[in-house]
């Protein structure tokens, strides 16, 4: 507490300044009229004093309660470091590397109707005549007369219902890193069998990069896992990514189901799982150019040496290499509503098939008799059995290129894009199986063993619009192939064959509409497919025009025309 003065002390003070003794103070009038003055004036002063002492003392009063909150807050802020510093690693893993998940699951309803062209029954009676394990040529079919024509066949499935689950896991440790993962199943209703009966078409051999799209057993399967590494390089940030790829679904397969992108690849000309690398930069910032982006893709399409699952890897007179994947993918532009993406991809030395099951009609067994690389003889025996059978590679037929553009963009909430593909094979090689032999489909987009180069064209266009009544979207499709159009397309979640695969034209109407705070869309849709080659997606054989398909083409159906109607019903989350 601050002192006050009295006014006695004060008086006092002034005596002693004025140096005069305590009776002076009964002097004159003179002396007793100017000390009073004084004393007045004394008087004043102490109170002046004292006012500035009290005003004192408060603001000293107010500084030291500042001074105790401060040492309050202090007490608080060292209790936070003391808190951050207990933190152990096991509760920051817990806290930084948490796993994300999240769940799709599409039930989806198809209804097919085929126009096909077969062998006539009598033509296959014969042929598989020979199935008993007795060798022939192929001028023994001579010995069935002239060649029928194709018939007609009416091939309808009015409801096949499958469906498809899909567990997403994310994590993102540090700001460096990240980890993608998917686990998936797709089911046909009353069928877990998890192997097709072949076709002859290629989806109907379960294999690595159609197991997760086509309809299988139940089994949960990894689609995708892969980490991605995060830097900078003087300001440019790059990404490496290396794992089992996130290859389908690729832009703009999201186009007609109104989800995100789902893949790298575009699916145009890459819609087919596979494992590799990718290194890529983001060239936004350096560029000014939004969304631009290059990326460096690696990927191991068939594993042929010791350490794989194939029968001949360990033999030293096996030949067949290993069948690799390299390219770039291009963002020239991107933001919310347009982009502008180039992606090219090499093929090294395209196998004739991949290592696969399936269960065949039949076997068959060949004999090269002259040691030219061609079979003399053939040996069929029937699979009464219904016995599964693995199929391999046998030979690398040579390489292929495969080249998209697309342009994709919106005008007043109407989205619309055109992708636009090349293809240019070049065949170097044929194939050793029996099989393909035997129908002469053992080249590269080549028939009995001729190795001419192949350029294909494919056109991708579509067109989408908002119905503001039910808020839900509109829209159509159309893609075109030509006679040599081949991509990796084979992966595509359609249970009717690939779209874009086709030799020829598809049409397609759909409608999508949103439920349950859109977690929940409805997807209703008609396609019309409408074949001119033979053979769609498959990289064996020289594609024959449908008209004129001869019987011995279509030992297994050649489909026509198809129409496939479908109903979706996708929850994500």
């Amino acid at each position: 507490m601050i002192k006050r003065y009295g006014l006695a002390s004060l008086a006092t003070l002034l005596l002693s300044f004025h140096g005069l003794p305590g009776n002076a103070i009964a002097g004159g009038p003179a002396s007793n009229q100017e000390l009073a003055q004084e004393v007045e004036m004394l008087k004043n002063i102490v109170t002046d004093l004292n006012a500035r002492l009290a005003n004192a003392e408060e603001m000293l009063q107010a500084s030291m309660k500042q001074e105790s909150k401060k040492g309050q807050a202090q007490e608080v802020q060292d209790a936070l470091e003391s808190l951050d510093k207990r933190i152990s690693s096991t509760e920051q893993h817990s806290t930084l590397d948490k796993l994300n998940l999240g769940v799709e699951l599409e039930t989806k309803l198809n209804s097919l109707h085929m126009e096909a062209k077969g062998m006539p029954l009598a033509m296959q009676n014969g042929i598989m005549s020979l199935a008993n394990g007795t060798p022939f040529t192929k001028a023994a079919l001579g010995a069935f007369g002239p060649l029928p024509p194709p018939e007609d066949q009416d091939i309808d499935n009015n409801t096949i219902f499958d469906s498809r689950i899909r567990i997403d896991m994310k994590a993102k440790p540090t700001n460096s890193l990240s980890f993608v993962g998917r686990l998936s199943a797709n089911k046909v209703f009353g069928d877990s069998s998890g192997v097709k009966w072949y076709n002859g078409g290629p989806n109907a051999v379960a294999m690595d990069g159609n197991v997760h799209s086509t309809g299988s057993d139940s089994a949960l399967r990894v689609e995708r896992a892969f980490f991605t590494y995060f830097d900078n390089i003087e300001d440019i940030p790059y990404h490496f990514s290396i794992g089992r790829r996130p290859a389908l679904d690729g832009a703009p397969a999201d186009f007609s189901k109104s989800t995100t992108v789902g893949g790298s690849p575009m699916a145009h000309a890459i819609n087919w799982q596979f494992d590799g690398a990718s290194l890529g930069v983001n060239l936004d910032e350096a560029t000014g150019i939004a969304g631009s982006a290059f990326k460096l893709c690696w990927g191991n399409g068939f594993e042929s040496g010791a350490g794989s699952g194939n029968s001949y890897s360990m033999a030293s007179s096996s030949d067949v290499d290993d069948m690799q994947f390299a390219g770039w993918i291009a963002t020239f532009y991107e933001n919310d509503k347009t982009k502008i993406i180039n992606m090219y991809a090499h093929a090294f030395g395209v196998t004739d098939g991949f290592t696969g099951l399936v269960v065949m009609p039949f076997t068959m067994s060949g004999m090269d008799l002259n040691g030219d690389g061609r079979y003399d003889r053939y040996s069929m025996a029937a699979n009464t059995g219904g016995y599964i059978s693995r199929t391999e590679p046998t030979a690398n037929i040579g390489d292929l290129d495969i080249v998209t553009l697309l342009g994709q963009s919106e005008y007043k909430d109407i989205g619309f894009f055109m992708d636009l593909a090349l293809s240019h094979a070049r065949p170097s090689g044929t194939s050793m199986s029996p099989m393909m032999q035997f129908l002469g489909t053992d080249s590269l987009l080549n028939s009995n063993g001729e190795q001419f180069d192949r350029t294909g064209y494919s056109v991708w266009a579509g067109i989408k619009a908002p119905i503001a009544l039910t808020n839900g979207t509109i829209g159509v499709e159309y893609n075109w192939g030509s006679q040599y159009w081949l991509g990796f397309t084979g992966g595509e979640d359609n249970i009717a064959g690939s779209k874009l695969a086709t030799r020829g034209s598809v049409y397609e109407l759909f409608y999508n509409q949103p439920l349950i705070n859109d977690k929940v869309v409805l997807s209703l849709g008609a396609q019309y497919y409408d074949y001119e080659y033979s053979g769609s997606g498959s990289p064996m054989g020289s594609p024959v025009k449908i008209s004129e398909l001869t019987s011995f083409d279509t030992f297994m159906p050649v489909v026509d025309t198809m129409w496939n109607y479908y109903v979706n019903l996708a929850y994500r989350w």
